[in-house]
């Protein structure tokens, strides 16, 4: 098993290995670390050079330049650039995917010369390194290696290319120590696919009211259109959530306010409670299928305090309990 190391010696013996001029490898120096923000993989790379990716497809070069060369060869910058790409297996096997990355260079480049497979260690793993050259003049090829690491739950694209066969040598040390940099993200045990909230709960504050929230709820931007005030927060699914929003009572009784709005819902049950000291009309209905919901109306210093929860009917145990905890803990102003 050859390490990564005598893989960069090889390109660069095969590619660079008959060129006239004398090229030398330029040195790594200080390096920055990548963690990638949602798939939690790391590598370094030189401080000189750029982060330009995406989150599961970062890239590595020295300029925006550099990376426009390989992207439209009439631009830019002859250098040398670094990408790790995250490939989720999504039910195919590792040499499905490494031959998927083959049939792509095919098909994004028509004159791709491919040679034959080598296996390398990248991580303590072993991995497929699939080489190319793609001729871009009479003069000038763009040399590239394709670095297929199999992790637990995806595989990792780690690919090395450079513009010019000069390139691969002069990038030699930089793409050695990014590759040996490399490191999978540490697997957890999967969590359970049942919510909980949060046992951290903080304060929630308006000018209309205040109540006790878990942190793991997520605040959704709403737009308030007429009314005073909106708000809505959610667990973990979309139909999973508490909105309130505040308008004008109009000198209305909360009586009257429900008089005047129990007609907009198929109501399955309807009733009243108390909160903070104030007398409250609710109704439940279910807007779609499986989603179930509760209104909550009251009515305080002239403003309507309406309060809808909304959960996933056959997880209401789940759901239900922390929307009926918030909405108990409402203080209103």
């Amino acid at each position: 098993m050859k390490s990564f190391v005598m893989f960069t010696i090889l390109l660069a013996i095969l590619f660079v290995g008959c060129a006239e001029k004398k090229v030398e490898p330029l040195p790594v120096g200080v390096m920055n670390e990548y963690r990638d923000p949602g798939y939690g993989f790391k590598v370094k790379y030189p401080k000189d050079w750029k982060q330009m990716g995406t989150t599961g497809n970062a890239v590595f070069a020295p300029s925006q330049d550099v990376v426009d060369k390989f992207q439209n060869p009439t631009t830019g910058i002859e250098g040398g650039m670094v990408t790790a790409e995250v490939l989720k297996y999504e039910g195919k096997t590792a040499d499905a995917i490494v031959q998927a990355g083959k049939d792509n260079l095919k098909q994004t480049w028509q004159n791709v010369e491919l040679q034959p497979d080598i296996p390398v260690t990248v991580a303590g793993k072993q991995a497929t390194g699939v080489r190319y050259t793609i001729p871009v003049s009479s003069k000038k090829k763009i040399v590239g290696s394709d670095l297929y690491v199999p992790g637990d739950t995806a595989m990792y694209k780690l690919t090395t290319i450079s513009f010019g066969e000069d390139q691969v040598i002069v990038n030699a040390n930089i793409y050695d120590k990014m590759i040996a940099s490399f490191e999978m993200p540490v697997v957890v045990a999967k969590k359970s696919d049942v919510w909980a909230p949060s046992t951290n709960i903080e304060p929630f504050k308006s000018p209309f009211f205040t109540m006790q929230v878990p942190d793991n709820l997520e605040s959704v931007p709403v737009n308030k259109g007429n009314n005073d005030f909106a708000m809505e927060m959610r667990a973990d699914r979309r139909d999973c959530s508490i909105h309130i929003d505040v308008f004008g009572a109009k000198g209305l009784t909360v009586e009257k306010v429900w008089n005047q709005n129990k007609g907009r819902y198929k109501a399955k049950n309807t009733g009243t409670t108390t909160i903070d000291g104030n007398t409250v009309y609710w109704v439940d209905y279910s807007p779609i299928k499986d989603i179930n919901s509760r209104a909550y109306f009251v009515v305080k210093n002239d403003k309507v305090i309406r309060t809808t929860i909304n959960w996933f009917a056959p997880q209401k145990d789940i759901y239900f309990p922390v929307f009926e905890y918030i909405v108990k803990s409402l203080k209103l102003k």
